[in-house]
This record gives C-alpha cells, structure tokens and sequence, in this order.
C-alpha cells in the first residue's frame, strides 16, 4: 500500500515553519498539537508530548516526483538539542569548575575522572530517552498511517542487545540518582540534580512501561 502527501498532511492539525523560533514557542507554551511544514516532495512533522516536552523529534517524510511516501527519517529539535548541551555543561560545572581556578590535571584528577564518568553516563542515558520517544512517535504514525512493518524490524524487549544495554543503563541510572542527592545534599546545586532526576526517572519509567505492557500481552 503506498503512503500518499494527502495521507501525511492528515498528521497534521496546523502549519507552522520548522524554524528554532517555532520550537522555542512550542515549548515555551506547551503546545500538543501535531505541527508540521509542507514543502514540494517533503512534509516535516513534529508533536510535543506530554512526558517529553524538551526532546521531542522532527520527522521528515521524503516523496517522489508523483508525491508517494520513500522515506522517512528523524532528528531531535534544535531547542531540546542545545538545551540538552547546556544541561550538560551546567551538569560538569560541580566537578571542572577548579578549570578556571588551577588548571593542574594531576591534583584534580579524581574529580575528572568521574566527572567524565558522569557526563558520559548523563549522555548515554538521554539518548535512550530521544530512542524510546522517537520509537513511540513513530509507532503511532505507522498505526495512523496504516502503514505495515516488517516483522524482523519488531524488536523483543528481552532480546541480547536490549538486555546489554539495560545492563549498562539501569546500574548508570542508579548511580545517577546517587550523584543527584550528592548535589542537593553537598553542595545544593538543586538544578542539576532535579534535571538529572526528571531525565533518568522518564527513561525508567518509559522503558518499564514498554516492559510491562509487551509482557501483557504476551
């Protein structure tokens, strides 16, 4: 069955240009809405949600000259992107702020050492969280399109890649939550603690949630 520039444009409920101004305000506003842009043989669409109001992505439907659905592909919104940057860098400030005092790598290096530790770990963990909302979007737009998967592209939720990577993620997530309470008890740095918290606990949450609702059906 072939995907239609009709078919798409029913994703969204208004036009609006895929701009950084546009992506500001629809999370400034908290706007749910299904947004997109229309171009000649491409249609970009976005939608907020409610338990990612930052990362939501972009999704790009590509069509040929008699304007049928060939591709589509992804990327994070330029807010959430450079949000998530500058989270980064506040997030390292309590363990490289001795930088701009004494730059003397060997006397510091335990606090370099897992400050990397962290920042690499904060990484990993938000790029599961972009994945799990990216595969969530896309779900409901294959189901609104009535678009058919292959069944090797379904994945199992206890399959070796995913349980190495929960073997990775879960312990970093707990010592996420660790560092957290460290900050807000050593040091009262409330900001990057609370981020960190609301980052590791969606992931969790999601990724059991898509646990549980799988072994249910099962």
């Amino acid at each position: 069955m072939e995907i239609t520039k009709s078919d798409i444009i029913k994703l969204v409920e208004e036009t609006k240009t895929n701009s950084f101004k546009t992506h500001l305000l629809t999370i400034l506003k908290s706007d749910f809405q299904p947004a997109g842009e229309f171009e000649n043989r491409k249609i970009t669409v976005w939608r907020q949600n409610l338990w990612n109001r930052l990362y939501y992505p972009i999704f790009q439907f590509d069509l040929d000259k008699k304007g049928n659905l060939v591709n589509i592909s992804d990327r994070i919104n330029p807010v959430g992107k450079i949000f998530f940057c500058l989270f980064c860098i506040v997030t390292c400030i309590p363990w490289f702020y001795w930088i701009f005092n004494d730059f003397d790598l060997s006397a510091h290096w335990i606090q370099t050492f897992t400050g990397l530790i962290f920042l690499g770990t904060f990484i990993l963990i938000g790029l599961q969280v972009y994945k799990i909302e990216l595969q969530i979007q896309l779900n409901q737009i294959y189901e609104l399109l009535d678009m058919e998967t292959e069944p090797i592209k379904v994945k199992k939720e206890w399959g070796w890649k995913k349980v190495l990577v929960r073997s990775i993620t879960y312990p970093l997530s707990v010592f996420l939550i660790a560092v957290s309470i460290f900050l807000v008890l050593s040091q009262r740095d409330y900001f990057a603690a609370i981020g960190t918290l609301i980052i590791v606990g969606f992931y969790l949450y999601s990724d059991l949630k898509i646990i549980i609702k799988k072994e249910n059906r099962n």
